[in-house]
């Protein structure tokens, strides 16, 4: 979890520099899913939806971006940002949700 949000913040973080460091950012973004989608479900039935969704947004929103890079499609790759974006309050929600299953609430 901490590596997706840390590479997610980066691709959010680049979003407002120049398009050529955009790609960067979002490969190291789906990389870090791929090992994320190996661990399989997580434990908390309470934030897998959440869990899922922030990995579908990173997964397609990456992609979307380093495609619309490579391609230089500024446009399709900040929509693959904004998807990205999207992802991150979903982590955000999943993680809140787990920290609450561990302290028992």
């Amino acid at each position: 979890m901490k590596a997706l949000s840390q590479t997610s913040g980066r691709v959010n973080e680049v979003s407002v520099r120049p398009m050529d460091v955009w790609g960067e950012a979002c490969q190291e973004l789906l990389a870090e899913v791929a090992k994320a989608k190996k661990l399989g479900t997580i434990p908390s039935e309470n934030a897998r939806s959440f869990w899922n969704d922030a990995l579908v947004a990173f997964e397609h929103g990456g992609g979307e971006c380093v495609a619309g890079t490579q391609a230089k499609d500024e446009p399709r790759a900040s929509e693959g940002i904004r998807e990205v974006q999207k992802g991150i309050s979903r982590l955000a929600s999943a993680m809140s949700l787990i920290r609450g299953d561990l302290e028992g609430r």
